[in-house]
């Protein structure tokens, strides 16, 4: 399916998958978004690791560890551009914003606990950011792919 976007490129979804929120599903996403990008291995890699943080996250604290909802992944593709969309039905929660940026230097005795996961989407990502719409969260995530 093509959708224009505002500059004028044709957007093409690649994979538009839902999953229980349950952490022993990532195997089947992970397959599923290789699939969806088989020329591109190593961004199929790097998706991966940022989905699995970002969810894994979500399930254990947004929804508590609860089995019973679901979160749904769209992955899209523009010219140059990829894009990761992740839905949930969660408690409003902006990662970005909320979470502070760990300082990698310190050694692991003095670093505080949390913000890695977010620095790691923010380094393999060239884009990240969340919204919430009163029903759930809405996390995207951008990868400019090299010509």
């Amino acid at each position: 399916m093509q959708t224009p976007t505002s500059d004028g490129e044709h957007k093409v979804l690649l994979l538009d998958y839902t999953m229980p929120s349950q952490v022993v599903m990532f195997g089947n996403l992970a397959v599923s978004v290789e699939d969806a990008i088989p020329d591109l291995p190593e961004i199929a890699f790097s998706a991966n690791l940022c989905l699995e943080e970002l969810i894994t996250n979500t399930i254990q604290h947004g929804l508590s560890n609860a089995p019973d909802h679901t979160i749904r992944i769209c992955i899209s593709r523009s010219g140059n551009c990829l894009e990761i969309e992740v839905r949930d039905d969660a408690p409003a929660f902006d990662p970005f914003n909320s979470v502070a940026t760990p300082d990698i230097g310190a050694s692991v005795d003095e670093r505080a606990v949390g913000g890695l996961g977010v620095h790691l989407v923010r380094t393999l990502m060239d884009e990240a950011w969340a919204t919430y719409d009163g029903t759930g969260n809405l996390i995207t995530l951008k990868k400019t792919l090299k010509q």
